[in-house]
Order: structure tokens, then C-alpha cells, then sequence
């Protein structure tokens, strides 16, 4: 079965991909010198573009920018072309097409990204997607490039190969699966020797068999073709076709941060000053399967380290939150002032600094919103001027002229970007931060809605699955029209018809003064959920 006709048979699940909205890699460029395009006016191009809904979210934050996606499914597109039909989109085109023969007109692109193509297409294919890339980038243009990653994926490759070879046989996407499943099932519980190939097998079986969604299995790893790459073969051949190496799309997957000293000393000694070799050095460490690697024009030249400076024309946004246990930890005695942050994946980083700590305070609360560095910076100027700053620490501060702050904090917030505590962005898009009188759903997740999907796109943008009867029902009624009483009316009578399950287990059907009395406490709990996951428009 072709690689178009098994998207056709066999729908991949839309997803969207946050790593390479243009407002980040906008932002990555600028940390290393490029006139990168805000994503306000830029032209983006998506290679394997699915149904286009990562292009859909972005059409419709960005009214004025272009966006052009291709893919070689013809129903993925058609899905697509319905949605943006619906949402009333001219600034995107979606188009049914093999990459190889599609003309993509004159103008170039700010930015060309392909996400879960690379590996997945004969080498020819991805010739002709650098070529692209070298073709219609823009003089200051981004490709951001995903692909299978090795030395990581020799252990995952191994298992490819029985799977390929237990089904090679079968055509039928369900049978496959299942047949694949059962492989995996057989050697998880029989390969029992106590060695470090069966502690891989194992490890990897049961992973594999972990992925819950059937059609990323398929696709992922039953594919007829599945090419990875090391970062040094793949930057070879970027190279030969006008591209240079600018960074990964997952900024801290490239930090030496969870290095003990040694080590990061000795990688710097392995790597003489070179990126790739370090980038190679690091993934032999790391054993890191997947890159989203970004590339941009030779002549372009690559400013390293990344620029301190730019981060101040940036906006911030980050899940952290201070560690307040800390205080009490030996470091956190024997450092008083000193305080620590950690990021929901597990990333840490500490400071003694009561501005960056303020700062990283205030992005923390206001996650998912993007806020603007230099605004920060402002109003802490403007707080340490007037002496209403009432934590002690900061009298020092008070003395340090804005220049020095300013470098103190650009800099604070680009290491905690490379830690992975916070993401960078150029024109972030726009959401509500706090539910309005008259609170309403982003467009696109209305007709998901409308089209019987409960899992959404947020306005980060991101994937949002409503777990929820009572959530799934209030998002529906938020159409901008309904104010806080209107909207309880609405939710009772709806609520009215699922039963409730009682104590004892058992259903009821519940009256609308019970719903009327339970629902009243949650209704503003429940539009400040839809904030936090961006669902609601500015």
C-alpha cells in the first residue's frame, strides 16, 4: 500500500504542534541574528500538511499573513477544505498534491514547515523538500524539518523490522494492527532471559504497545518506510542543498543543563567549538530518537551564542511555578534569597535575584498568556523608582541603572528558555485571559464541535480534550451572546437530561432547582478553565 493511500484508508489524528508555530520559531531566529518574519504578516508554507489544522489555527489568528499547506491525501484535504469553508478562511489554501510535481508558485515563504514527513517519504522526496526549502525560503526564512532521530532510534528500528516482517503479508490497516499488537504482546511476555537484548526488547514491546491511538501506531511504526537520520548525516545533507543547521525547534533539547559538570566540560572539549558535533555528541549521551530540527539559508550569517539583547522586544509565557519547599532544603539555608522555579516538565531553575524571581512569578501566573519582556521590565522600573517595592532585597536593585537591569533580566529569562522553563515568542497569538461578560469560543472549536469532536483547538495553540459532560455542554453555549445568568439558564436545562450518578451508584434524573443549586458555585470556576486552556477569544 502506498504511502498515500494508507493516509486515505486509515485517517491520522489531527494534531497540532506548538513547537513550530511561526511566534516561536520567529523568536529563535531573532536569538541568533535573523530578521525573522512576526507571524502578523508572514507566508508559511506546511508540507504534509494532514487536514490542515495546525494552518486553520493559524489563519485565523493571523488574518493577514498567508498560509499554504499540501499534502498527498485527498480526503485529509478534503476534511480541511470543509473547515476552512466553514470558518470562512481566504488567507489559506489547501491543496491535494504529491510535493514532487506541485508547482508552488513565485512568492517565497518565511517560513516552511514539515512535521512527521521526513522519515516517513523515499529519499527522492526529501530531496526535493530541501530543495524546496533552498528554493523558497526567504532571505531570512525558517525550515522546520521533523525526522526520525539516531543513535536513538537503532533500538526502536529493531522492532520495526520484526513488525515489518510478522506483517508483511497483510494489508488491511486493522488486521496489521492487530496482528502487530500481537507480536508485540507474545515477545513482551517470552523473550525472558536476563539479558540487555531482552531488557530492550522488552522495554520497547511494552512501549509500543502503550500507544493507545491505533492510527499513529500504523503510521508511525508500520510504515513501509521509516529513514532516521543522525544530526550529522542530516545536517550534510541540508548542506548540500543551500541549508545550514540554526537550531532545534525544542530549544532545551540542545542544553547541557542536566549535565553534571564533567561532562559538559568534556562534551565541550569532544565538540572544538563545532554545533553539529556538539549536537552529535549530545544525542549519543542522550540517545535521542526524534529532532525537530530548524534550517536556514547559507549565506545567512548565524549569530552564537544566542542574543541576550533580543529577548527584550520577546513575549514570555511559561506553566512554572516557585518551589517553596526550597527555603527549607540545605542549598535553600545555606543560600537565603536564593529561590527556585520549576516548569510542569520537570524543569528547574534557581536564582537570587528578586527581579528575575518577581518576573518568573508573574509569567507563571499568568500561563497560557504570553507577556511582553519589556513590559516587565517597565513596570519593575517603574516600581523600584516610585520605592513601592516591598520586599527587602530588592534595595540593591534600586541602585543598579536600567541598562544593568535590563541585561540582568534578558539574560535570566534566555537561560531559563534553554532550561525549557518557559517558551519565547514573536507576536504570540491572542486569547482572553479572563472570561468577558459575554464570554465566547474560538471559532474553530465551535465547529469541531459542531462536527461531533471533543478534542479541541486551543488559541495557544494546543490540543484540548473535554473529559466532561457538564464541561463539554458549557463550551457549546459560549457563543458570545449569553452573559453569566443567561449562560446558568442554558447549562440547567441542558444538564436536565443526563442523569446523575448517586452515592449508591445508581442514576437519577436530577430537577432543575438541583441542578440550579449545584451549578451555581461552578460556573465561574468553569469559564476560568476555558481561559486557562485558551479556549475563549480575546
Amino acid at each position: 500500500m502506498t504511502a498515500a493511500f494508507a493516509y486515505d484508508a486509515l485517517q491520522y489524528p489531527a494534531l497540532i504542534f506548538p513547537q513550530m508555530h511561526p511566534s516561536r520559531l520567529a523568536a529563535i531566529g531573532r536569538l541568533h541574528g535573523l530578521a525573522s518574519a512576526s507571524p502578523i504578516h508572514c507566508r508559511l508554507l506546511e508540507v504534509g500538511c494532514g487536514d490542515g489544522l495546525q494552518l486553520l489555527s493559524l489563519a485565523l489568528a493571523y488574518p493577514q499573513a498567508q498560509f499554504v499547506g499540501v499534502d498527498m491525501s485527498q480526503t485529509a484535504i478534503a476534511r480541511g477544505e470543509a473547515m476552512r469553508q466553514q470558518l470562512g478562511l481566504t488567507n489559506l489554501q489547501l491543496h491535494a498534491a504529491d510535493v514532487c510535481q506541485w508547482e508552488c508558485g513565485a512568492a517565497p515563504f518565511d517560513y516552511i514547515v514539515a512535521h512527521g514527513f521526513f522519515s516517513w517519504v523515499p529519499v527522492s522526496v526529501q530531496d526535493t523538500l530541501l530543495a524546496l526549502c533552498q528554493r523558497m525560503l526567504t532571505a531570512s526564512g525558517i525550515a522546520y524539518i521533523s525526522y526520525n532521530a539516531l543513535p536513538g532510534c537503532h533500538l526502536r528500528r529493531m522492532m520495526w523490522d520484526m513488525l515489518r516482517q510478522h506483517t508483511s503479508s497483510i494489508n488491511e490497516p486493522s488486521q496489521k494492527i492487530v496482528q502487530a499488537r500481537e507480536l508485540l504482546a507474545w515477545l513482551q511476555v517470552s523473550v525472558t532471559t536476563k539479558t540487555p537484548y531482552a531488557d530492550v526488547v522488552r522495554h520497547e514491546a511494552q512501549d509500543l504497545l502503550d500507544k493507545t491511538e491505533s492510527a499513529v501506531f500504523y503510521h508511525d511504526d508500520l510504515a513501509e518506510l521509516n529513514l532516521p537520520y543522525s544530526i550529522t548525516d542530516f545536517a550534510a545533507r541540508a548542506h548540500a542543498h543551500g541549508l545550514s543547521f540554526l537550531a532545534e525547534a525544542e530549544y532545551h533539547d540542545s542544553s547541557g543543563a542536566s549535565l553534571p559538570d564533567h561532562t559538559a566540560a568534556s562534551l565541550a572539549q569532544l565538540a572544538t567549538g563545532d554545533v553539529i558535533r556538539r549536537e552529535q555528541y549530545l544525542d549519543y549521551l542522550k540517545g535521542r530518537r526524534f529532532r525537530q530540527t530548524l534550517l536556514c539559508r547559507q549565506e545567512v550569517a548565524i549569530v552564537r551564542p544566542a542574543q541576550a539583547d533580543a529577548v527584550l522586544q520577546m513575549q514570555a509565557a511559561g506553566h512554572l511555578h516557585e518551589d517553596t519547599a526550597f527555603v527549607d532544603t540545605a542549598i535553600g539555608k545555606a543560600h537565603p534569597g536564593l529561590r527556585r522555579f520549576c516548569a510542569s516538565g520537570g524543569a528547574a531553575l534557581t536564582t537570587p535575584n528578586a527581579l528575575v524571581a518577581s518576573v518568573l512569578t508573574t509569567i507563571g501566573n499568568a500561563f497560557p498568556c504570553a507577556l511582553s519582556v519589556d513590559t516587565l521590565l517597565q513596570q519593575h522600573l517603574a516600581t523600584t523608582q516610585s520605592g513601592s517595592n516591598p520586599r527587602e532585597e530588592q534595595h540593591e536593585e534600586q541602585h543598579e541603572n536600567p541598562q544593568a537591569i535590563r541585561g540582568t533580566l534578558c539574560k535570566a529569562l534566555l537561560i531559563a528558555f534553554e532550561y525549557g522553563l518557559l517558551t519565547l515568542h514573536v507576536d504570540a497569538p491572542a486569547f482572553a485571559n479572563s472570561p468577558s461578560e459575554y464570554p465566547c469560543l474560538n471559532p474553530l472549536s465551535r465547529v469541531q464541535l459542531e462536527n461531533g469532536q471533543d478534542m479541541l483547538t486551543s488559541l495557544r495553540p494546543s490540543m484540548v480534550r473535554l473529559d466532561s459532560q457538564l464541561g463539554l455542554e458549557l463550551v457549546k453555549l459560549l457563543d458570545g451572546k449569553r452573559d453569566r445568568a443567561a449562560l446558568l439558564q442554558a447549562l440547567v436545562e441542558r444538564m436536565q437530561e443526563f442523569a446523575v450518578v448517586g452515592a449508591d451508584g445508581k442514576e437519577s434524573i436530577q430537577t432543575s432547582e438541583w441542578w440550579q443549586d449545584h451549578l451555581a458555585g461552578q460556573l465561574e470556576s468553569g469559564l476560568q478553565l476555558a481561559c486557562k486552556m485558551a479556549l475563549l477569544d480575546a
